[in-house]
């Protein structure tokens, strides 16, 4: 994780307004240092916990309430089971594979095109600010039967 991805994520919080704190740090410090900046709140407080075990599950909590309020961090509810937060620094849509559950993130703007194009075909208002598109991954898919295949 550089230390300049996370300044850019504090002047952010400076800029909305909020003030830079131990909790706020650490929490902004574990959703970088993850692969895919996905986390639930659980996977946020193990992370947290590995350089400070005795840091509070509420604080966690009440963090990542505060920095969703913010708009430094997005909810995001991607199917069934706990909800997901990730740094709101790049806009971006998710792509969710309904049999592996596996995320991938694509460009907003490709979303915005679709949404467009929805609209003047068929009337229809997506907002595309909050889509998440379900399918299948390209490994999921290869692996069904020909017959099933989408």
């Amino acid at each position: 994780m550089s230390d300049e991805r996370v300044r850019t994520i504090l002047d952010q919080l400076r800029r909305q307004g909020g003030r830079v704190t131990g909790p706020r740090r650490r929490v902004i410090e574990a959703m970088l240092a993850s692969p895919s900046h996905h986390l639930t709140a659980a996977e946020v407080v193990s992370a947290v916990r590995v350089d400070d075990p005795d840091f509070y599950e509420s604080t966690v909590y009440r963090t990542l309430d505060r920095l969703v309020e913010l708009a430094v961090i997005d909810r995001v509810q991607l199917g069934p089971g706990a909800t997901i937060f990730h740094l709101s620094h790049r806009p971006h849509r998710h792509l969710v594979c309904e049999h592996c559950g596996e995320v991938t993130e694509v460009p907003a703007d490709l979303f915005d095109e679709l949404a467009e194009r929805v609209n003047a075909e068929h009337r229809f208002f997506l907002r595309s600010s909050a889509s998440t598109l379900v399918g299948s991954c390209e490994r999921c898919e290869s692996s069904r039967p020909r017959h099933e295949r989408t």
